[in-house]
């Protein structure tokens, strides 16, 4: 009786491409502090708070291509995992941004062209040399989020709320993180407002 061949056959799979509605507010911190003891979260967190380390480096070309073509790309690291994300152009929903986001998990804090390329890569930058994409700017901050869910009707509705404290460093600039974001997990966007 002999060993069965092993076959190995790679296949490439694009990216799960998720719809990120969201609306972002910059608060005080004492604002910050005030909406993490509200009754009113505390009442409907259905997770409890979990507190992430998080740091970012955004990229762009030096001509700021990927900005004017409202497309966002960064490396994140949040504990022992390393991200790709690209959010592509969005749109706005009952004033709500809504956009497409792809994301890749790394195993090194490096810019992988490679995970641009295909449909994700949006069509007017095509013609981009991408190897002019360089680091801009980075972001470090503590973010509180939690799972906050509530019946709307006969619907259920579950947003994360999270509390950014931070900075963003550009160079010898720096300036204060300090935002609230609520981002749809489940249900219809205008819970947000």
């Amino acid at each position: 009786m002999g060993c069965a061949p092993v076959i190995s056959i790679s296949v490439w799979i694009p990216p799960a491409m998720q719809k990120e509605t969201e609306i972002k507010l910059r608060v005080s911190r004492e604002t910050l502090a005030a909406l993490r003891e509200h009754p009113l979260l505390n009442k409907r967190n259905k997770s409890g708070w979990e507190r992430l380390e998080l740091s970012n480096q955004y990229f762009d070309t030096p001509e700021r291509e990927l900005a004017h073509a409202k497309v966002a790309l960064r490396i994140r690291r949040d504990g022992d995992q390393i991200i790709q994300t690209m959010k592509t152009r969005g749109q706005s929903v009952a004033g709500l941004s809504e956009r497409n986001e792809y994301n890749w998990d790394l195993t090194k804090a490096r810019l992988d062209l490679k995970k641009l390329e295909g449909d994700c890569w949006p069509e007017q930058l095509a013609e981009l040399d991408k190897k002019s994409i360089k680091p801009l700017f980075t972001t470090d901050f503590i973010r509180e989020k939690a799972e906050i869910a509530w019946g709307r009707g006969k619907t259920k509705v579950v947003i994360e709320a999270a509390l950014d404290l931070g900075q963003v460093v550009a160079g010898k600039q720096k300036e204060e993180i300090c935002e609230l974001e609520l981002e749809l997990r489940e249900g219809d966007p205008a819970a947000l407002l």
